[in-house]
């Protein structure tokens, strides 16, 4: 798997006054992000399913999840739209053993939100958040925005969620048309 190309770093960490405004408060809301793009969303909140598949992690992932470098995991990567505007590009990333008991339907998700499903769990905490910055020349620029925009900066966010104790990294990327719509509204 090629590497995905994205230089993470803490919140603390970024200048936060080069940042523009809307997209740091996208990167910095800690809540659902599903359930605040179903009610940003006039036409709709719908999950496109670009890929799930077992693969191996990213270096940075693999450290984040504590596992091996040769570990499969579920790789699942989403396009969330509103109507039929792409809004965010989404890569989880599951080990297995967060896959088993009660948490086995994460396999199964669909085109089902999985954010809606992690912030019904009672037990569900976000232990790190990581900030990153996509440019054009980064694989996943191109997997995010297929189309290749107009070259404009991608901001995303990575969460290392407990669930039940059991790790998983959900990255959300968050495409140029997302701030258009938020200035527009």
């Amino acid at each position: 798997m090629p590497s995905q190309s994205a230089r993470w770093f803490l919140p603390s960490q970024a200048l936060k006054n080069r940042i523009n405004p809307v997209a740091l408060a996208w990167l910095s809301d800690e809540g659902s992000l599903t359930a605040r793009l179903k009610q940003r969303c006039p036409d709709g909140f719908s999950v496109r399913v670009l890929d799930e598949t077992w693969s191996r992690p990213d270096p940075s992932e693999a450290r984040l999840l504590g596992c091996p470098l040769n570990q499969k995991l579920l790789l699942r990567q989403v396009h969330l739209l509103c109507g039929e505007r792409l809004c965010v590009y989404a890569r989880s990333v599951i080990p297995l053993s967060t896959l088993q008991g009660r948490h086995r339907r994460l396999q199964h998700l669909g085109d089902r939100p999985l954010g809606e499903y992690l912030f019904a769990q009672p037990h569900l905490k976000r232990a790190r958040i990581e900030w990153s910055r996509l440019t054009p020349e980064t694989a996943l620029y191109r997997t995010a925005l297929p189309d290749g925009g107009d070259g404009a900066t991608i901001w995303g966010r990575r969460s290392l969620f407990l669930i039940d104790r059991k790790p998983l990294l959900v990255a959300e990327f968050f495409l140029p048309v997302l701030f258009e719509e938020t200035q527009d509204a």
